[in-house]
């Protein structure tokens, strides 16, 4: 019997994806509610990498959020550059408004509010001007913004 060596790498899926307007990855994230000692910025980081290694494919964001924050990063294909961090409640508050970092919130529900936004963003299907559009308007990011999806 053959035997084939599996390598032990884990890689890291990303928890919500948004395209552009072509159909390309726009931003991966990983999203954490639970109050455990974890990088995920550097798992993030891990997601950015394997496409570039191996689908030759730079994806320009990234984010990570937890019920105290939301980080959005830039990256060229070497950089992972934080550009802004947001306290999650003024984002999120406009989708929930009993939204607080101090109330207990499933990682579920929270991942459900964050595409909400991000779909707010492309589209604005509940405001007319989603939180923070501003800042990420600056950045690039709302002018290509088609879709997001857990």
């Amino acid at each position: 019997m053959d035997v084939t060596q599996l390598s032990n790498k884990t890689i890291e899926l990303s928890d919500i994806t948004a395209w552009d307007k072509n159909g390309n990855k726009l931003l991966v994230s990983k999203v954490r509610a639970r109050n455990i000692v974890e990088d995920i910025t550097a798992k993030v980081e891990d997601i950015l990498k394997f496409e570039y290694e191996h689908n030759k494919v730079i994806i320009p964001y990234a984010m990570t959020a937890t019920r105290e924050e939301i980080k959005i990063f830039q990256w060229d294909g070497e950089k992972l550059e934080n550009v802004y961090t947001f306290p999650t409640h003024e984002v999120l508050s406009e989708y929930d408004p009993e939204f607080s970092h101090k109330k207990r919130i499933f990682e579920y529900y929270l991942e459900t509010l964050l595409e909400g936004w991000l779909r707010d963003l492309a589209d604005n299907w509940k405001t007319d001007n989603p939180p923070k559009s501003e800042e990420l308007t600056q950045i690039g990011f709302v002018d290509k913004i088609a879709d997001a999806a857990q």
